[in-house]
């Protein structure tokens, strides 16, 4: 079974509206409706109370609704990959204005020139790497959060 499925049953057992879960979760009844839907995955302190509430253990709320499980490796990656996509991207400034600033900061050697040109080429191929990652990661995210129908 579906970690939304289970939300809506044991939500069903306990004879709660998704507003009054709401109000206990302190999240939006709009949040608790996305979640019994399958468009969205509780954060982990609603989870936390969800378990508490419903008196079932969170390891059986997350193995019973493994989505989540795979929702929340599928964030923590993409996050991991916006993350590594800084470095590059401010390092590719860095040695443009050194290029672009040579009459201010001295003449660079040929060389010196070519080895910073060749720099900005393998960030750059390392920022289209990433970028077209995270778009992929981002695109299975859209998919997998989509309701089934």
């Amino acid at each position: 079974m579906e970690l939304n499925q289970i939300l809506r049953k044991k939500r069903q057992e306990y004879h709660l509206t998704q507003e009054q879960l709401a109000e206990k979760l302190y999240v939006s009844s709009k949040t608790v409706s996305n979640w019994e839907t399958g468009k969205t995955f509780p954060d982990i302190n609603s989870l936390i109370r969800l378990s508490k509430l419903y008196h079932i253990s969170l390891d059986n709320l997350l193995v019973e609704g493994s989505d989540i499980v795979r929702d929340i490796d599928k964030k923590t990656r993409l996050m991991t990959l916006k993350r590594y996509m800084w470095l590059p991207s401010i390092l590719n400034l860095i040695l443009i204005l050194v290029v672009s600033q040579q009459r201010l900061l001295g003449k660079l050697s040929n060389i010196g020139t070519g080895l910073i040109l060749v720099s900005i080429a393998l960030n750059s191929g390392i920022l289209i790497y990433f970028n077209r990652e995270v778009k992929q990661e981002e695109q299975t995210t859209e998919v997998s959060t989509q309701p089934n129908e």
